[in-house]
């Protein structure tokens, strides 16, 4: 479920202890939904399918509110106590108080009901989802921020940090990485004079200071790295700042991941991510309606191809094609793998923005299938057009976000291309995010 009317006017009702509520469902930003008595939805903050809450805060608009739990009246079945002693400030999990099986259920709704009501696609059965091996100890990086207190990640709906000293979301050596950031961080602050520490943790009259952030990465094997993120200033010139890497391994082959470079965080899904989008590339369109059909792909076309994590496995399997990137971190790493592996002939990197391609139209015309594997906010207008008007027979497409991926397919469908199969992967547990896996054939 949706919010719809953000441009309707807001009026604050304040604590309401009279008004309570039964919540029925989950919607797709994390909070509990549930109705007024003039119908009107109304968004639970920590709310769960099952609650019987009185609201506080209450904030109306013409169609909908927003309140959080004043009191808790009953309780939903699926609550359960969070395992993080930070939960609900950290900005990093929504759903710790929510048990598992709950989550995986209520992901496979939020997929479905954004393919229904923005796709406009019927489906027939509920979303398969796949889950975590574990919902804790699965995130192979963090982003952590420092602040005068120490470090620490954001804490919800602030730019300041909260300082922690455990994750219960990270693998156990990316939570060692951590530990020995902790400890360096408070050496250097130690040996800092107080005057110096009081006049650095001051900011400039008339200019914000930005707070010095860290990524922790951590691979299959060995200890994890910590690397100082390059502040936005600082982003065009990234080769100042020193190359850090982990091994990743996948579907058998070992990636290079820089510490600038994207990657899927859940470790404990990398192989199991790559065989679904390896098997939908190649699976044999059903019906055939002659021989032809049945065979399976041989030049692809991936868009957004990182550092290879989808590449390696398709091109392995004999297939050859281009792989358009635009980060120069990625690029590296892209180009590294590929080598590494005797694949350089078989695929050529194509560097550069995807949207800025002017001959992206022949070189999918050139092709048989596509992947695409985009940011959150989906495809740009102008990547759609080219798809919809020379996109190849087959079209596998990995989201982070089903509103967006809805949207897309919504105008795939116009152009011809059918929804062969669905699958989602919580590559997020403890969050209402979800990893959707899409095959089309024209």
């Amino acid at each position: 479920m949706e919010e719809t009317a953000e441009a309707d006017a807001e009026s604050v009702e304040g604590a309401s202890p009279s008004i309570s509520l039964r919540v029925t469902a989950m919607a797709s930003g994390g909070e509990g939904v549930g109705r007024l008595e003039d119908g009107r939805v109304v968004f639970v903050d920590g709310g769960l399918p099952g609650d019987h809450v009185l609201l506080e805060d209450l904030k109306t608009r013409k169609k909908l509110a927003r309140a959080r739990i004043g009191r808790l009246l009953e309780s939903s079945p699926d609550r359960v106590e969070p395992r993080c002693p930070h939960f609900g400030t950290c900005g990093g999990c929504q759903w710790q108080h929510f048990r598992y099986e709950g989550q995986l259920a209520a992901k496979g709704r939020m997929v479905r009901d954004a393919l229904e009501r923005i796709g406009g696609l019927a489906l027939s059965r509920d979303i398969e989802i796949e889950g975590s091996p574990d919902p804790y100890g699965y995130r192979a990086r963090a982003r952590l921020v420092e602040s005068p207190g120490g470090l620490g990640y954001r804490i919800r709906g602030s730019r300041e940090a909260l300082t922690i000293e455990e994750c219960p979301v990270l693998l156990a050596t990316a939570q060692d990485g951590l530990a020995e950031l902790l400890r360096s961080v408070a050496i250097d602050r130690a040996s800092e004079p107080d005057a110096d520490r009081e006049k650095s943790s001051r900011p400039k009259a008339g200019k914000r200071r930005s707070p010095k952030e860290w990524i922790v990465s951590a691979g299959t094997q060995g200890p994890a790295i910590v690397q100082e993120a390059p502040g936005k200033s600082e982003r065009k010139r990234r080769e100042r700042f020193e190359r850090k890497s982990i091994v990743i391994e996948v579907l058998g082959e070992e990636l290079r991941v820089s510490s600038m470079s994207f990657m899927q965080s859940n470790a404990l899904l990398w192989g199991a991510l790559a065989e679904n989008v390896r098997r939908e590339c190649l699976a044999e369109t059903e019906p055939a309606s002659s021989p032809d059909e049945s065979e399976r792909p041989q030049r692809f076309v991936e868009l957004y191809a990182g550092i290879g994590f989808f590449t390696i496995a398709l091109a392995r399997q004999g297939l050859s094609g281009v792989a358009i990137e635009s980060d120069r971190s990625a690029l590296s790493d892209l180009e590294f793998n590929l080598s590494a592996r005797g694949l350089s002939k078989q695929v050529e990197i194509v560097r550069g923005r995807v949207e800025s391609r002017r001959d992206l139209g022949k070189r999918l015309s050139k092709s048989d299938l596509l992947l695409v594997d985009p940011p959150r906010i989906g495809l740009e207008t102008q990547v759609r057009d080219a798809i919809a008007s020379d996109g190849p027979a087959r079209l596998v497409y990995v989201s982070c976000d089903p509103a967006t991926l809805a949207r897309d397919l919504r105008g795939f469908a116009a152009a011809g291309y059918k929804l062969s199969s669905i699958l989602a992967m919580d590559l997020f547990p403890q969050t209402p995010h979800v990893e959707v896996i899409a095959r089309l054939d024209r």
